[in-house]
């Protein structure tokens, strides 16, 4: 099964601003670098969409540490208070076939929205 983490933050309208563009490449450095530096997984690719900012983290070998890792950047940036972080697990045999977890906020599933 392949595990990946998706970090969630939103944006200004649907598409965001440059702010935006620029922060979420500003983000993807910065948790690729730590990532890598701990040999916790790496940045896969980022999106703007639908009113949100997602970047995709991938070889993610333990979810806690990468967890903690993620959580430690985005605490540094002032924005884990913004963000969604979310654990996806696909079958090898049906990559379409998806289980998510919310990893952060600790809440009830019902309460967190991922777009």
């Amino acid at each position: 099964m392949a595990t990946t983490i998706l970090v969630q933050l939103p944006v200004t309208g649907a598409v965001g601003t440059d702010d935006d563009f620029d922060l979420r490449a500003h983000l993807e450095r910065e948790l690729n670098l730590a990532l890598l530096t701990e040999e916790a997984g790496e940045c896969d690719r980022g999106e703007i969409d639908g009113g949100w900012m997602r970047i995709r983290l991938v070889q993610i070998v333990d979810p806690a540490q990468t967890l903690a890792i993620v959580k430690d950047v985005l605490a540094r940036a002032h924005l884990l208070h913004r963000a969604v972080i979310a654990l996806e697990t696909c079958r090898d045999t049906d990559t379409d076939d998806v289980d998510r977890e919310i990893l952060w906020p600790v809440q009830p599933a019902a309460a967190v929205g991922l777009a």
